[in-house]
Order: C-alpha cells, then sequence, then structure tokens
C-alpha cells in the first residue's frame, strides 16, 4: 500500500502546495483518492493521471467532510466520468448521512439533470454509505471512521471524519481536518504506526484546525511518529528540531 500527498496545504494555498488531498494505491494497482478538492484536476495531472479520465483512473473516492478543498472537485469529476463511455462509475465511500448532504447541498445544484433526466447520486457514483465511526474494507486494506471535531459554534457543529488505515503488517492514522483533540490523539498513538495530521501554521489561529504550537505539547513519544500536513504556505517553523517526523511534501510518499 502506498499513501502519496498530492497536495499538503490548507483550503487557501497555492500550487506550490495545492490542497490536502491524497492517493492511495493498494497492492493490486487500484487506487483510492481521499478527498476531492477543487485543485484536484492538477495535483492529479502532476501525479501522471489524466483528470479527464477519472473513472477509469480512479477506483473510489473517500469524503471526509463537505469543505470545497476536499468535495470541489467532485461536480466534475462526477461529470468527466459519466460522460466517458468506458468509465466505470467509482466508489464513494463516507458516512451515510454526510454523503446525503453532500448530494443535497453541495453536488445536486450542479449535476441534478442531464437533458431532460432528473439525476441522483448513485448515477454518477457508486455510493459505499458508511455508519458513524464505522469501516470498511477496500482492496484488502482496512478503514475506520474516526469522528474528528472540526466546527463547533452551539449554532453549527462540522465533524470531520479521519481515518485509520490498516494493511497486514502496519496502521496510519490521517487526521484529515480536526481540532487539537490531545487525548483523543494519545488513544490513537496506541494503534498507529505513522500519523498524519493537519496542522494550521497561521499567526492567527482559526480554532477549527489543530495548530503547530498546539502540536507542539504533545508527548515527544506521539510527536516522533507525526508528520504534519494542511499547512499555510511558506510556513517557518522547524517541525523536525520540536519532535515531528517534519512537513510533508507536496508528491511525497509512503509505503506501507
Amino acid at each position: 500500500m502506498k499513501i502519496k500527498f498530492l497536495g499538503v496545504g490548507s483550503a487557501f494555498t497555492t500550487a506550490e502546495y495545492y490542497q490536502s488531498n491524497m492517493l492511495i494505491t493498494a497492492g493490486s494497482g487500484k487506487r483510492i483518492l481521499i478527498d476531492c478538492g477543487g485543485d484536484v484536476r492538477f495535483s492529479l495531472q502532476e501525479a501522471g493521471i489524466q483528470f479527464r479520465y477519472f473513472g477509469r483512473e480512479i477506483d473510489a473516492v473517500y469524503v471526509s467532510h463537505l469543505h470545497a478543498d476536499h468535495i470541489g472537485g467532485l461536480e466534475a469529476a462526477a461529470l468527466v466520468s459519466f460522460f466517458d463511455v468506458v468509465s466505470p462509475k467509482p466508489g464513494l465511500f463516507g458516512q451515510e448521512n454526510m454523503l446525503r448532504d453532500l448530494w443535497n447541498h453541495s453536488l445536486q445544484g450542479g449535476l441534478l439533470h442531464i437533458n431532460s433526466k432528473k439525476m441522483h447520486l448513485d448515477d454518477y457514483f457508486s455510493p459505499q454509505p458508511v455508519h458513524d465511526e464505522g469501516a470498511f474494507r477496500w482492496e484488502g486494506i482496512d478503514f475506520k471512521l474516526v469522528k474528528m471535531p472540526h466546527i463547533g459554534t452551539g449554532h453549527y457543529n462540522l465533524c470531520s471524519y479521519g481515518l485509520m488505515i490498516k494493511n497486514s503488517t502496519q496502521r496510519a492514522f490521517i487526521s484529515t481536518d480536526a481540532q487539537f483533540q490531545p487525548n483523543l490523539l494519545s488513544s490513537i498513538s496506541k494503534q498507529a504506526d505513522l500519523i498524519f495530521h493537519d496542522c494550521e501554521t497561521s499567526k492567527r489561529p482559526s480554532h477549527i484546525h489543530a495548530h503547530y504550537r498546539q502540536l507542539c505539547t504533545l508527548p515527544h513519544q506521539l510527536k516522533e511518529r507525526m508528520w504534519l500536513y494542511h499547512y499555510h504556505p511558506s510556513p517557518d517553523m522547524d517541525p523536525r528540531a520540536d519532535g515531528f517526523k517534519g512537513f510533508v511534501k507536496k508528491g511525497q510518499e509512503f509505503e506501507l
């Protein structure tokens, strides 16, 4: 299994970093895309994958939550796959309520009609809804959803679903987007060989992502297994000096 970071930046990023979407390649050669943000056409192209053949090149997509840097490329992916007559429908994994909201609140505005036909999500993808904090298996790899608080205002609450990924030998955790959760991370660290955590590096914290300064307070034995991504352009921190494995670079690939 390989995990390739198509991008490592925040929502407000540049082509030097791209948005934080990942590509997992199974031993079979099949590929699942972890999130599908608005710049995925370009990040896939840099990885040698032609977006116009999305359904042939990408076998499935996992969606962590409904922000545009994680779903903004799905409408175009749906259309190019639909009109490619030899393309199979890509699988679409995600928490069951979120997949419903993905269609109702994000995708149907541009995908509801093709000519005179009223369309549905399963006309474009093969939806694979997962129970809250449930699990799914794809190409011999086990994925478990981990509910991560992202935005909580009292009036509006949004969770992002991170992933614990396990093959026959190793486990990796991807936070997707999350507030700082030291107790949850402590529990996760007992299960994961590698941790990929989103990391805000702006001088003005948004409080919807774990900030670098917060992550620095974690125990050394946890930080030494942690890679940081989803950072702002040109960070001036030195994560290795602070005990982390480092900032993930765009295009960096990890083999598990």
